[in-house]
């Protein structure tokens, strides 16, 4: 009888010790560590101010406040960064990446360069959605829709999807010159001549990096890609209305669908879960932390946080997709040789 009051008390007693919190044992974790936010472009384009800015705050708001420090790890608009978060970087909550929303879709169609699985990273949220543009320089005398739908247009770009679609669904003439190392670089060869405009360039891009341009027209805003017209574009077509069937406008939205992740943050597969909850939670309240919004809306940076787990569920509808829809749209925006060359 002893043995058993003394094994019930034990038990009892135990029972009653204060349990480590799930937040205590991540502050635990990240208490004296660093956090590395690889940022998958060139410096001073639109996924590298977003990148540095979230970096500047998140730590303030993750338990054991890490220190957030930024490499920036340019190649194919970020294709590089994310194999290296899926494949070869630390699966422990110390290692986010951004880079350009269009990566996750190279997934989605079995492009062989995208070396992971869009659905099994763990999405950390969003700052915005957002619009993209097919914009050209003032001096290239491409100054209407008309003109740019059809005449051949040297566009400069990291990323050929929203050009080649065009090409592909209304028969534009847009010849791509591919290469840049980030979308930086394709406005430097807009300014010396070397192309005459550019296809995939975020208004919120724009707006922060190049507010000059639009105030002293240095550019033509031609077309912008969205569900909706942006409010500060509402003259400029909305690649929608475009569209001549029923067909041609379920393509547009699949492509379009990742507007809604426009500054994307992820973190490798296998971190633990209650790291992941931390980083998620993180990052929404660092979006709603006035310094950051100070800070933002002085660099003319658009807001509109979406949360890690609106873009986990949107990505795992997506890849749902029929594959013989999805074959179309990689036929589309990569061109009919180079899709085909991903099932060899």
């Amino acid at each position: 009888m002893n043995a058993r009051f003394s094994s019930l008390v034990f038990m009892a007693a135990m029972i009653c010790l204060p349990q480590t919190s799930s937040a205590e044992q991540v502050a635990d974790f990240y208490r004296g560590k660093k956090i590395t936010m690889y940022v998958g472009s060139s410096t001073g384009g639109g996924t590298d101010i977003y990148g540095r800015l979230i970096a500047r705050f998140i730590g303030n708001h993750i338990p054991g406040n890490p220190q957030v420090i930024v490499a920036n790890v340019p190649g194919a608009n970020g294709l590089v960064s994310a194999n290296q978060l899926y494949r070869t970087l630390p699966k422990d909550g110390t290692a986010i990446a951004t880079f350009d929303r269009a990566v996750a879709m190279q997934a989605i169609w079995a492009n062989p360069a995208a070396q992971f699985v869009a659905t099994e990273l763990n999405w950390i949220g969003s700052t915005n959605i957002d619009t993209s543009t097919c914009v050209t320089w003032h001096a290239s005398g491409i100054d209407t829709l008309e003109k740019f739908m059809t005449r051949e247009v040297i566009m400069g770009s990291s990323t050929i999807y929203h050009a080649n679609l065009l090409n592909t669904l209304f028969g534009a003439k847009l010849k791509l010159v591919q290469g840049y190392p980030g979308g930086n670089d394709v406005l430097l060869a807009m300014e010396r001549g070397e192309v005459q405009g550019r296809c995939n360039w975020s208004w919120s891009s724009i707006i922060s990096t190049k507010p000059d341009w639009v105030r002293d027209k240095k550019i033509n805003i031609i077309i912008q890609f969205a569900d909706e017209k942006h409010p500060e574009m509402p003259n400029v077509t909305l690649v929608t209305e475009l569209a001549k069937n029923e067909h041609q406008r379920q393509m547009l939205d699949l492509v379009l669908s990742t507007q809604k992740m426009a500054r994307p943050f992820a973190a490798p597969p296998g971190v633990p879960d209650e790291r992941i909850t931390a980083l998620r939670k993180a990052f929404m309240d660092t979006t709603k932390d006035p310094e950051f919004i100070a800070v933002a809306n002085a660099q003319q940076l658009e807001l509109s946080p979406v949360s890690g787990e609106q873009i986990q569920e949107m990505l795992a509808r997506i890849s749902n997709t029929p594959k013989s829809v999805i074959r179309e749209v990689r036929d589309a925006v990569l061109g009919v040789e180079a899709s085909a060359a991903m099932e060899k």
